[in-house]
């Protein structure tokens, strides 16, 4: 019988009967994992499915030293789940925000259309002009959802490094686009 880490080894060169031992293993922790923060069934499977998923893509990055594999992987079902909701959290305020909204408020819909078209522009070449590193930050945390610490960890950077990081591209992008 291989060991954890061997089998998450396995994985990691593509072996997924390994990959299929673990899922035996720690699917259903990990799904009481995901279920305990969403509290919705069919939210927190699709979370243990994601797991799994960045389980395999990521199975090479796993080092033993740190902790177990189950420890490991129970983290990403935990991190994934509170991305999901998050997620459900900013629809529901956006949904919210949108009813509040008088049914006429606003320009009509075409030159709506043409402000966003505007701005996403502005927005666009002010992110490409941000150093990659600040710009590969602010994307995590902002279309992904990561907090710092889930940033620090994803790219291998020392927290500071990464709380600098988002900052100065905040200020940046405030300067350049002129807010």
């Amino acid at each position: 019988m291989d060991s954890e880490p061997e089998l998450l080894a396995r994985a990691g060169r593509g072996d997924a009967g390994a990959l299929e031992v673990l899922y035996r293993r720690h699917a259903p922790r990990a799904l009481a994992v995901a279920l305990r923060v969403l509290r919705v069934r069919g939210d927190a499977e699709e979370v243990l499915q994601e797991t799994f998923v960045e389980v395999w893509r990521r199975a090479r990055e796993y080092t033993p030293s740190r902790g177990a594999v189950e420890g490991w992987l129970l983290t990403i079902a935990r991190t994934r789940a509170i991305d999901r909701l998050r997620s459900r959290a900013a629809r529901g305020r956006l949904v919210e925000a949108k009813s509040a909204e008088p049914p006429d408020a606003g320009p009509s819909l075409p030159d709506a259309v043409s402000a966003a078209r505007q701005d996403a522009t502005r927005v666009q070449a002010a992110l490409a002009a941000l150093p990659a590193e600040q710009r590969v930050a602010l994307e995590m945390a902002y279309w992904e959802g990561l907090s710092q610490t889930e940033i620090a960890e994803r790219t291998g950077q020392p927290l500071g490094t990464v709380k600098t990081r988002v900052r100065l591209a905040l200020l940046k992008l405030a300067r350049l686009l002129g807010t």
